[in-house]
């Protein structure tokens, strides 16, 4: 079971990344000018926050032993 909660924590770890570094965002708004602002909504915050705390208490769990 300790080495499945390891490869899930690292996934998400990837995920979360990838979602950061790629400036991946869930809506788009029109600017009126032909172009678009796209931005991530409140629950899209709220989920990713979500993930890094989770993440954080795994590792610290997986590293007592």
């Amino acid at each position: 079971m300790r080495e499945q909660a390891a490869k899930l924590a690292q996934a998400t770890r990837d995920l979360v990344s990838y979602i950061e570094n790629n400036q991946v965002y869930d809506r788009l708004a029109d600017c009126g000018c032909g172009l678009y602002d796209s931005y991530r909504t409140d629950a899209f915050e709220a989920v990713l926050t979500a993930a890094k705390t989770a993440l954080q208490e795994v590792e610290a769990l997986l590293a007592q032993g």
